[in-house]
């Protein structure tokens, strides 16, 4: 244990003892110096205020004795007896007692006449018999006319008995003669009572002396003193001769005591105040106060001794201690360093090792024999490269190692081992010398770095490809941490020029203030901050609409450490769903209203109705649109469509509205008219208009318009009932041929109403089996056999009988039944044939509706297949709309009929607009001459030579012929010379029910000629 700390201890605990002795004594010394200073003031202070209270005094009482010498009238006084005589009535008593009422201090006044005898005074008692010739202030105004006119004297009084101070003044005539004596008493026993009033303390005196030493009045009262003198006093000797305020300590001339002594002179009169106080009695309060000193300095050096006791006592518990804490450190230090997970080696400035642990041994396999302290650091490395867990120049390496931290550097290292062990080694310089090296095996650390690196390039790109804008900010100094290839997009610049600036840095101002001031919104809200679709300014793209969400992560203290900014671009989706309104609204075509937003525009011009006003709605349907666009194609159409749609928007007036319905109708809303003549006007305007020639795409095309009229409010003011009489004119126009324009009537109504009544009764006999088949012979015209049937379908209405195919064939067309009602027919037929000869084939008609179905082929075969029926004896007619209107579809499904043996016959050849070129596209069965061009063959001017172009036709391309509507035997015979194969007609036989026509089913000629 070292003894220097508690020496040093001791030694300084006895220098404060001492000093704390020494300051006391100096303390106390300097005390009683004060302390007598102090008490010095006191005594010079009572001194002046005694001088000054006397010296008003004496001022007082001159001007009560000049008052007094006025009031005498001393100059009209010539002679002593005449003084004696009016000084010494009566008057003059009571004339001296008024005065004396105001000054109670001042002693008796008496008045003296020139013998020196008492005549008056201020007394109530009766004059006693005194002569003062004997004093010495008389005997100087009696016999010195030049002397003071006011002489003060000390003299023992002929009254009292005492010693007294008695202040006389000379009364003078007019001519300067003497008449006497004005002489007041000053009483020592008031002035005794004085100074007991002002006395300081035990042991103080106060005194009066005159101007000779002699003394007046003292307090405490001494007898024996007054009257005595005292001038050759230190004090009173330097205040006699010095004149002014003194003070002095001195030996007492009285009682021989130590005294602090001030005394000073009147001012106006020759007296001399004295205080003294006795040394013992000015420093009791010192002697008190230096013997709590020196007992509080004894203390305090009495505690200060036992607190170095404790402390010393205590520093040697504690070095004991701490020696056993610092052999418990080092045995933990040394256990603590061979459990390190790290390799720890301790070199000297030379570079030996100090100490260090065995993991840094284990970690390269190196024997505890090599490496200990004292080991260079060379030899360390050497014995490495032996174990093969070093493969570098050993001089070198410990050289570059010295060099560095010779240099005071911290180095780090990282050594790859052979086997893909990495190790990170620093060297840390030591202050004294040397440096610490510590070893750590990062092998698992870099294969996890690497992992991570991989998953942060793998979720870097996951980011950059989300097509949403994502920044990250710093939450308190608002610099950016990150941002994906959509940012970089967003703000025109590379994420190396955004990291680590803020947005004032980026975006202007006023940008960079709504920014901060949403980030703010954000971070005070838990949830967070969402803003709907709004627009922004960026920086690269120009105006976007957005929408935004930013998001506060929180540290688990809960403060704000990051705000993640997820920013997603809606401009093309606004876009989009504008068009998206625009197309729901507004057609794609023509760009024109459609039906839904023209309802609403219709409300609004029902509800200026409701007002008094009126309008007209025209329905407007383009005359053979169909023609054009089934042989023209839809782009052409389409711009025809757009024309007209131009056309039309040329004839409106401010006001008026135009909408496309669909395909080829358009509705237009005519306001403000007056009468149906406006309407008149506007329509025919509008038919000049749209039959003026088109050129579309390099065709030139005319064409018309049906046009339906209903004027609101007289046709209705409710929008669909107007709508609907609307659509029921312009059915109505192109009823009555087409390229006109109609006003609804009622008998419209009605008429629609027929046809709703016919959709429903159609749908009725569907469900309750109310058609049926009759089939019609067609006749070979060589042989005159039976060569087929044609299926013709029937419907017997329960109320209205036999309903003609013409009335409700075009309704199920239009209302799709005749899908339905097509796969019956077929069904039926097919089960019906196959009950025939082998040699009758079974004809069906197929609506091109039903032509339109992708599923028809399957249909078919499906209908052979429950029947039996060969495929070679079914022959399905189709008529050239089919081709027209979808000429590619029909003509697939053609082919896939084709493929499975049925036969296709053309049906009403002719009559529409027949195409050479379909007969080259497809080789149909068999062409039907419609009865159109049979009724007048035998008659003069018919046409047999179409029949004749249309047989050679259908021989050139191995097709049989059909002549339908055979009526008469000469045109039976027109057609077998011109060649054509069969006939069909009511020559031979009208349709026929399934039964009838079996009994047909024989041997030809006869028959024929038979039924003729």
């Amino acid at each position: 244990m070292r003894a220097g700390p508690v020496l040093w201890l001791t030694l300084s605990g006895a220098l404060l003892v001492a000093g704390i002795f020494v300051v006391t004594t100096m303390a106390v010394g300097d005390f009683r110096e004060r302390t007598l200073a102090n008490r010095e003031r006191e005594l010079e202070n009572t001194v002046l205020l005694l001088t000054r209270h006397f010296d008003q005094q004496f001022e007082d009482s001159d001007v009560v004795a000049a008052d007094l010498i006025g009031m005498m009238n001393l100059p009209e006084i010539t002679s002593p007896d005449m003084f004696r005589e009016r000084m010494s009535g009566p008057e003059v008593n009571r004339m001296l007692r008024s005065k004396m009422s105001a000054v109670t201090y001042l002693g008796d006044i008496a008045i003296y006449d020139a013998e020196g005898d008492l005549i008056s005074w201020s007394r109530l008692e009766p004059l006693p018999k005194i002569n003062v010739s004997s004093r010495g202030y008389y005997q100087t105004f009696k016999t010195n006319p030049q002397s003071e006119p006011v002489l003060l004297e000390s003299v023992r009084s002929f009254i009292i008995g005492k010693w007294t101070t008695v202040v006389a003044r000379r009364l003078s005539g007019p001519n300067g003669e003497f008449l006497g004596i004005m002489v007041r008493r000053i009483d020592p026993d008031s002035y005794q009572r004085y100074f007991a009033s002002v006395a300081l303390a035990e042991g103080a005196a106060i005194s009066l002396f005159d101007r000779e030493g002699k003394m007046l009045a003292r307090y405490p009262h001494v007898e024996e003193l007054i009257g005595k003198s005292f001038k050759d006093a230190p004090l009173m000797r330097k205040v006699l001769a010095e004149g002014g305020q003194h003070t002095l300590r001195v030996k007492s001339p009285i009682d021989g005591e130590e005294r602090l002594g001030s005394a000073a002179s009147l001012t106006h009169f020759p007296l001399v105040i004295v205080a003294t106080n006795t040394m013992s009695a000015a420093l009791a309060d010192w002697r008190d106060q230096t013997g709590f000193m020196i007992t509080a300095a004894t203390l305090a050096a009495s505690v200060i001794a036992f607190i170095l006791y404790l402390i010393i006592r205590q520093i040697r518990r504690q070095n004991l201690e701490a020696q056993q804490r610092l052999e418990a450190e080092r045995q933990r230090l040394d256990m603590a360093l061979n459990n390190m997970s790290q390799g720890l080696i301790l070199y000297d400035a030379t570079g030996h090792v100090v100490t260090c642990n065995r993991r840094y041994a284990d970690m390269f396999g190196l024997s505890h024999d090599v490496i200990k302290p004292g080991c260079h650091i060379n030899e360390a490395m050497r014995h490495r490269k032996e174990r093969g867990t070093f493969d570098g120049n050993v001089e070198e390496f410990c050289a570059g190692v010295m060099k560095i931290v010779a240099e005071g550097k911290v180095s780090t290292r990282i050594h790859e081992l052979s086997n893909g062990r990495a190790f990170q080694v620093i060297n840390t310089p030591l202050a004294q010398g040397g440096w610490i090296a510590t070893i750590e095996e990062i092998t698992e650390r870099r294969n996890l770095e690497q992992e991570r690196d991989r998953n942060h390039t793998f979720l870097r790109e996951i980011i950059d490809h989300i097509p949403s804008q994502i920044t990250v900010k710093d939450a308190r100094t608002r610099q950016y941490l990150l941002i994906n290839g959509v940012a970089e997009q967003q703000f025109g610049q590379s994420r190396e020029a955004v990291v680590g600036r803020t947005a004032f840095d980026i975006f202007p101002q006023a940008s960079a203030r709504i920014v901060t001031a949403d980030d703010d919104k954000a971070l005070q809200s838990v949830d967070g901050l969402f803003k709907h679709e709004h627009p922004w300014q960026t920086q690269a793209l120009g105006l976007r609409y957005i929408t935004s969400r930013r998001i506060g992560i929180r540290d688990q203290a809960g403060e704000a450490r990051y705000l993640i900014h997820v920013v997603e671009d809606v401009t093309e989706r606004r876009r989009a769903n504008e068009k998206i309104a625009h197309m729901a609204h507004y057609d794609a075509l023509t760009d024109l209203p459609n039906r839904s937003l023209f309802r609403e525009q219709i409300e609004r011009e029902l509800e200026k109705v409701a007002q008094g006003g009126q309008f007209a709605l025209l329905y407007i349907d383009v005359d053979e649109f169909k023609g054009i666009n089934d042989s023209l194609g839809h782009h052409v159409g389409d711009e025809l469509l757009k024309a007209v749609a131009g056309r039309i928007r040329s004839c409106l007036k401010p006001g008026d509205l135009i909408a496309r319905l669909g395909g080829d109708e358009f509705a237009v809303i005519q306001t403000g008219i007056e009468s149906s003549a406006d309407t008149i006007a506007f329509v025919t305007r509008i038919h000049e208009a749209i039959r003026r020639p088109y050129h579309c795409l390099g065709h030139q095309l005319s064409t018309d318009a049906s046009i339906g009229i209903a004027l609101a409010p007289q046709d209705g003011t409710d929008l669909d009932q107007l709508i609907k009489n609307a659509d029921l004119a312009m059915y109505g126009a192109k009823a009555e041929g087409r390229r006109t324009y109609r006003f609804f009537v009622p008998a419209m109504d009605a008429s629609a109403k027929a046809r709703l009544a016919m959709e429903q009764d159609l749908r009725q006999a569907m469900i309750d089996g109310g058609f049926e088949l009759h089939y019609q012979p067609l006749v070979n015209l060589r042989s005159n056999e039976v060569a087929g049937c044609e299926a013709l379908l029937r419907w017997r209405h329960p109320e209205r009988g036999m309903v003609s195919p013409a009335e409700f064939i075009p309704v199920a067309e239009d209302t799709g039944l005749i899908t339905e009602l097509g796969d019956w027919v077929l069904r039926t037929a097919c089960m019906e044939a196959a009950s025939w000869p082998a040699n009758i084939r079974i004809a069906v008609n197929v609506s091109p509706v039903q032509l339109k179905c992708d599923t028809l082929a399957l249909k078919i075969a499906g209908a052979l297949a429950a029947s039996g029926l060969d495929p070679r004896r079914l022959e399905l007619e189709i008529t050239e709309a089919v081709l027209i209107r979808d000429d590619e579809a029909a003509l697939s499904i053609l082919h896939q009929l084709r493929a499975i043996g049925v036969r296709i016959a053309l049906d009403d050849f002719g009559t529409g607009y027949s195409s050479l070129s379909y007969l080259k596209r497809f080789p149909f069965d068999k062409i039907k001459i419609d009865r159109c061009f049979v009724a007048d063959i035998a008659e003069e001017g018919g046409a047999p030579v179409i029949v004749q172009a249309v047989v050679n036709i259908a021989a050139a391309s191995h097709m049989t012929t059909v002549a339908e509507g055979v009526e008469t035997e000469a045109q039976r015979e027109m057609l077998r010379n011109l060649g054509c194969t069969e006939m069909q007609g009511y020559l031979f036989s009208a349709p026929k029910a399934a039964a009838d026509v079996r009994k047909l089913f024989g041997g030809g000629a006869a028959q024929v000629a038979a039924v003729a």
